[in-house]
C-alpha cells in the first residue's frame, strides 16, 4: 500500500464505531516522561462524522536537545528556539484528544510524555490508550517485528519521514488502514475492541467514574451498599485492568456479579507493581472482602515449627500470621494444616521416620513397635534401636528444603520503588522477611514472603540497609 507523504490516509467507517481515534506522535529530547521533554507532536484525527484534522508543531523544550537525539530525529536546538512552549499549545492538544481514542505506535511512551506535560501545567489528562504495537501483534502473531519500520516493510508502505512527528502518525495511520484492507475492517474493529477492552458501565455507578482512573500502579477496592468492600485488586495500569472488568468481551462470571453489586470505586495509586502487591495484600487482609476467594485459602497457611527434643509430638503446627520472622525451627509454608500432614506422611514414608514419634499413632504399651517398623519402613526408634536425638537429626533433614531461610540481610532493609510518569516513589521497609509500617514489623506474610524472595534473587542490591539510627529517627 503506497501512501504519498502529505495524503490523508482514509481509516475505515468500521473503525470509527471505537468513537473519534486521534493518531499521535511526539519527538522528545530522551525516553523519560517526567525529567525529559517534548519537541515534536502531531495529531491526525478521524472524527465518526467523517471529518479528518491534522496538527502537528515543534515546541521548545525549555532543555537542549542531546546530539544523538538531534542525529535521530533531524530536530536541532536551532529549529525549536523560537518554537512555543507546551503550555503555549496546551488547549489545541487537549481539544483534538480530548474524547477521542489515543492512537499510537508503543502508546505508553506516547502517553506518557503528554500526560506529563499537561501535569506540568497542574491539568490532569486520562485518555483510551490503543497501542498499534499491540494490535499488530494480535493480528499478525506470526510476524518476526513489530516495530514501525517492521510494519512499514511487511505492509509495503511508504513516502514517510520516519523519526519526525507527523510522518511517524501518518505511518501508524497507514498501517491500521492497511490491516483493514488485509484482513478486514470487522476483524480489525474487533481486536481494537478488545485491546481497549470497551467497558460496560456498572447500572449503580456514576456516569463519569471510569472516566477518572488514574492510569498507573496501584490498588483498587470495589463497594457494594456498605463501607465494607467486596473486591480488592492489584494492577500494573488501573485504569486498564479496572476497565477490563467491565468489558463484555472479557468478563467473568465473577465480573458480572461485581457489576451487579458495585456501589462505587475507590483506588490508590503506587509507584511500582511491587507496592501494588503489597498493598493488595494488606488491604485484604485488613477489609476481608467478600469476593476475593483465594484470601480464604491464604488464611490457613503455615509452618511446621520443630520443638524441643522433650516435645511429643516434636512439631507444633503455627499459622504463617502467628510467625514474626525467620527461626531456624520453621518449615514451609504449606497451603493448610491438612496439606502439611499429608506431605509429612509421606516425607516419613521416604526418610523412614517413627509413626509413633511422628504422633500418627500411639503405642498400646510400651515399647510396641508402630506399624511402618513392623513393615520395615522405621528405623526403631519406637523400639529403642534408635536414640530420639538421632531420629530427630533425620526429621530435621527431612524437613530441610521447606526451612524458612535466614534473612539476607543484617537488618532493616528498605526498598525504593518509583513511577516516573506520575512522580511518585514509594519507599518500602522489611526486616526478617515482614513489612514495617509506621516502626512496627508486621506479622508474617505468605505472599510478602514470596514477593520478597522473588525479589531479592533477582535484585538484590536495590534493598538499602538501614542504619540503626536513621531506623529510630523514622
Amino acid at each position: 500500500m503506497t501512501v504519498p507523504a502529505g495524503d490523508v490516509i482514509a481509516v475505515p467507517s468500521e473503525l470509527l464505531k471505537l468513537g473519534d481515534l486521534a493518531f499521535i506522535d511526539v519527538e522528545t529530547t530522551g525516553g523519560r516522561p517526567l525529567e525529559d521533554r517534548t519537541t515534536e507532536i502531531a495529531i491526525l484525527r478521524f472524527a465518526a462524522d467523517g471529518r479528518v484534522e491534522r496538527w502537528q508543531s515543534l515546541l521548545n523544550p525549555g532543555v537542549p536537545i542531546p546530539a544523538e537525539i538531534q542525529a535521530l530525529t533531524g530536530i536541532t536546538n536551532a529549529m525549536v528556539r523560537d518554537a512555543p512552549s507546551f503550555f503555549d499549545v496546551r488547549e489545541d492538544v487537549r481539544r483534538l484528544l480530548e474524547g477521542a481514542v489515543f492512537v499510537a505506535h508503543n502508546a505508553r511512551f506516547d502517553y506518557g510524555f503528554i500526560k506529563n506535560e499537561f501535569r506540568r501545567q497542574r491539568e490532569p489528562f486520562t485518555a483510551d490508550v490503543l497501542c498499534t504495537v499491540r494490535l499488530s501483534r494480535a493480528l499478525y502473531p506470526a510476524a518476526s517485528g513489530h516495530g514501525l519500520d517492521a510494519l512499514i516493510s511487511r505492509h509495503q508502505l511508504t513516502g514517510f519521514n520516519r523519526h519526525r512527528a507527523m510522518g511517524d502518525t501518518e505511518a501508524t495511520a497507514a498501517f491500521v488502514a492497511a490491516a483493514a484492507a488485509d484482513r478486514g475492517a470487522a476483524t480489525v474493529y474487533a481486536a481494537a475492541r478488545r485491546l481497549l477492552r470497551t467497558p460496560s458501565l456498572p447500572p449503580h455507578l456514576p456516569e463519569a467514574t471510569l472516566a477518572d482512573i488514574p492510569d498507573s500502579p496501584g490498588v483498587y477496592l470495589f463497594y457494594g451498599v456498605n463501607d465494607l468492600p467486596i473486591y480488592i485488586g492489584k494492577a500494573k495500569h488501573l485504569r486498564e485492568r479496572i476497565r477490563g472488568h467491565f468489558s463484555s468481551d472479557h468478563m467473568t462470571p465473577n465480573d458480572i456479579r461485581l457489576s451487579q453489586e458495585m456501589r462505587r470505586i475507590e483506588w490508590q495509586p503506587t509507584a511500582g507493581e511491587f507496592s501494588a502487591l503489597l498493598l493488595e495484600a494488606q488491604l485484604i487482609k485488613e477489609r476481608m472482602p467478600l469476593h476475593n476467594i483465594a484470601l480464604r485459602r491464604r488464611e490457613k497457611l503455615g509452618f511446621f515449627r520443630l520443638l524441643d527434643e522433650t516435645a511429643t509430638p516434636p512439631l507444633a503446627w503455627v499459622s504463617a500470621a502467628a510467625v514474626q520472622g525467620a527461626s531456624d525451627d520453621l518449615f514451609g509454608p504449606f497451603s493448610d494444616k491438612a496439606s502439611a500432614k499429608k506431605w509429612l506422611m509421606y516425607a516419613a514414608r521416604e526418610h523412614r521416620l517413627c509413626d509413633h514419634a511422628l504422633g500418627f499413632s500411639k503405642p498400646r504399651s510400651v515399647g510396641e513397635p508402630c506399624f511402618a517398623r513392623q513393615v520395615g519402613r522405621c528405623f526403631g526408634v519406637c523400639e529403642g534401636v534408635e536414640t530420639p536425638g538421632k531420629h530427630r537429626e533425620r526429621l530435621r533433614a527431612a524437613l530441610t528444603d521447606h526451612a524458612l531461610p535466614p534473612w539476607p540481610f543484617s537488618g532493616e532493609v528498605v526498598y525504593e520503588e518509583r513511577d516516573p510518569a506520575n512522580d511518585r516513589c514509594d519507599l518500602l521497609r522489611f526486616d526478617q522477611w515482614c513489612a514495617l509500617a509506621g516502626g512496627a514489623r508486621l506479622p508474617f506474610d505468605a505472599d510478602v514472603y514470596r514477593l520478597l524472595r522473588r525479589t531479592i534473587d533477582r535484585s538484590p542490591k536495590r534493598f538499602r540497609l538501614i542504619e540503626h539510627a536513621e531506623s529510630a529517627a523514622h
